[in-house]
């Protein structure tokens, strides 16, 4: 077991090597990331259907910062916190007292996150990109209270995101951000929802996992 991990690692850390050799250092695409700390303005846009009854915070732009710093080589470690515009359908009672959904309502949604990332290329960039994978793990907070007692109340949801994306360094200090994430979190609908004769959900999924398309862009700054 311990000779395949170490072949992986060789596999990993080779291509950057390799890439190089043949080239004159001035002619390497090939460029070393000097900087271990960085911080981002960044902003985007979260998809999603809100779920089975579109009540969940979803479609809407988000905006927020990010700070990340290398911890070896290819790895970093990163913290963002970022406001979320969304938005929620309407839950009312109509003429006989019965549940019903209609229109949207404001939800504006606070997001807290720790990120892992990793750097495909090491600590190089390739002709000034340098692509990366991650995971990280966030809280979800709406930041106002639900209107009506019958109103879905998002609450505090702790979330999972992937993500995939590529920085391009303009120079050693400044670099632009681009990726394509995924925002996992949890609905939870309360009892009323599932009532027979009133309620609006037809089976008692109290776990309902979501998934939503989070596309984001930033500019940043390495020191």
């Amino acid at each position: 077991m311990r000779y395949a991990l170490a072949l992986l690692l060789v596999l990993v850390a080779a291509p950057p090597a390799l890439a190089q050799v043949g080239y004159p250092p001035d002619k390497s695409p090939y460029r070393d990331i000097t900087k271990k700390k960085s911080l981002t303005f960044v902003g985007g846009y979260i998809g999603g259907d809100g779920g089975i009854i579109g009540v969940g915070p979803h479609d809407g732009p988000v905006y927020g910062g990010r700070f990340g710093i290398a911890v070896s080589g290819p790895l970093e470690f990163a913290f963002s916190g970022q406001y979320a515009d969304l938005q929620g359908t309407l839950v009312y009672r109509d003429l006989e007292g019965r549940l019903a959904v209609s229109g949207l309502v404001p939800t504006p949604v606070w997001l807290f996150e720790a990120d892992v990332q990793y750097t495909v290329t090491g600590s190089k960039t390739w002709h000034g990109l340098a692509p990366y994978i991650g995971g990280g793990i966030g809280y979800a907070w709406k930041s106002s209270s639900a209107t009506g007692s019958d109103a879905y109340d998002f609450g505090g949801r702790f979330y999972w995101a992937p993500f995939a994306g590529t920085r391009f360094f303009v120079n050693q200090r400044s670099f632009i951000r681009a990726e394509i994430r995924g925002a996992f979190w949890r609905l939870a609908y309360p009892p009323p929802y599932y009532e027979d004769i009133n309620g609006i959900l037809q089976s008692y999924a109290i776990n309902n996992y979501l998934s939503n398309v989070w596309y984001q862009v930033g500019v940043g700054f390495s020191f």
